[in-house]
């Protein structure tokens, strides 16, 4: 049964279409997420025995280790847009045996949450989807209580993450075209990518002391993998958009120029591939 109250039904729509392949790569995407995604943690501070918010936790590996950090007084929630996602999230808490993390399904653009409710809020790459970005961000900030810490990761520029730009250069040039770009302003997972915006975003929906800190280095990858990694890039952002009308025989072709294009990247059996992103911490 579902808890939601969702506003952005595109993105909605999106991610309940998106879950099974989401979950199928999950693990993969780790490889490029965690560190950014433990470094945000870090920003919280000591968060033992508090009540954490988990904006967009997918199939919830954030939440646990979020419900690890606050101890068995605090309590970690995850919430997500995507109800298959929640599902998901819940079975991976029943699993691991994790009694102090609970999942919502819900939006958390509109959810009414009770007001400051919680102690602190978190997010990994999960904050750049909302259509509303302003009126997302207050309605999380009301559901903070006074001086509690946002604290999120979100992608810089996409030229700046070869892991995301190499396989939809290659792609393009077995199609033919670049993606097309979205709306400025539009939800895309670049629409925090810059400090300006970031700050001015965040202090209009209430939010103070706005610090963004650009992080970026080589994430390295086994040679053995790079088959894998290219089969993934398929399924995921804008190669998968870039092939979604493609007979089986031009996306044989892609999947082909992306493995070429990361082998070339290849030195001593490893291939390495730029991760770029945003650190952010504000004050409710």
């Amino acid at each position: 049964m579902s808890d939601a109250t969702i506003a952005n039904e595109e993105q909605a729509r999106f991610w309940t279409e998106q879950a099974g392949t989401w979950l199928d790569v999950e693990q993969a995407f780790e490889e490029f997420a965690v560190g950014p995604g433990l470094a945000a943690m870090d920003l919280l501070g000591p968060p033992v025995g508090q009540r954490v918010l988990d904006i967009g936790c997918g199939g919830g590996p954030t939440t646990l280790e979020l419900a690890r950090r606050v101890g068995p007084g605090g309590e970690a929630v995850g919430l997500d847009i995507s109800e298959e996602l929640v599902r998901a999230a819940r079975a991976r808490a029943d699993a691991a045996g994790v009694e102090n993390a609970r999942f919502l399904h819900a939006d958390a653009q509109t959810h009414s949450f009770e007001a400051g409710s919680f102690d602190a809020a978190y997010s990994r790459f999960g904050v750049m989807f909302f259509d509303d970005l302003v009126g997302a961000f207050a309605n999380i900030r009301g559901a903070l209580r006074a001086g509690a810490t946002l604290a999120f990761v979100s992608w810089q520029s996409v030229f700046l993450n070869e892991w995301i730009i190499v396989p939809t250069l290659a792609a393009a040039q077995v199609l033919g075209s670049l993606p097309t770009p979205p709306d400025p302003g539009a939800p895309s997972p670049f629409t925090l990518a810059e400090p300006d915006r970031v700050r001015e975003i965040l202090t209009a929906a209430g939010f103070a002391e706005v610090e963004s800190v650009a992080a970026a280095e080589a994430v390295a990858v086994g040679e053995e993998r790079i088959g894998q990694l290219a089969r993934n890039s398929m399924r995921m952002g804008a190669v998968r958009e870039m092939v979604a009308e493609a007979d089986d025989e031009i996306r044989a072709h892609v999947a082909e120029a992306i493995e070429q294009a990361l082998r070339e990247r290849t030195e001593d059996g490893v291939l390495r591939l730029t991760r770029a992103v945003l650190l952010v911490s504000a004050r409710a």
